[in-house]
């Protein structure tokens, strides 16, 4: 029997014109990094992108994601995922009330992915693209 697998590939253009359409939607109470952690584009960079570290070229969030090892990269990804689908759930308009489940559920990822982050060094990814800003 043949074993059929499936890899599946991502249009990172598109990814990153729903980046940048996203960022316009939501304004200036977010920041680029923010938005690449809601659409996830970070997912493309690997392991030879590192010397692009401290560059200037990458927001925090890409920083942050080149530093963390293997499983902690797809711990990463799929907290950010999660919060994502969170985000993009929540109702908005005339619909919205402060009981919607999946606002819950943005709140309860965010404070994950807060807490991951402070368990695995982005406050020194922060600190050291804010001074060579």
């Amino acid at each position: 029997m043949t074993d059929i697998s499936k890899n599946r590939v991502i249009d990172w253009d598109k990814q990153l014109r729903k980046e940048r359409d996203l960022m316009s939607n939501l304004g200036d109470e977010w920041t680029l990094s923010q938005v690449k952690e809601l659409t996830g584009s970070f997912r493309r960079l690997v392991d030879k992108d590192k010397d692009k570290v401290g560059t200037g070229v990458l927001v925090d969030c890409e920083e942050f994601y080149l530093s963390l090892d293997t499983i902690a990269r797809n711990a990463y990804s799929i907290i950010c995922k999660n919060r994502s689908s969170a985000h993009f759930s929540i109702k908005r308009g005339e619909d919205k009330h402060d009981e919607d489940p999946a606002l819950k559920d943005f709140i309860e990822s965010d404070k994950k992915l807060q807490l991951f982050k402070k368990n695995n060094g982005y406050e020194n990814i922060s600190k050291n693209s804010d001074n060579s800003s």
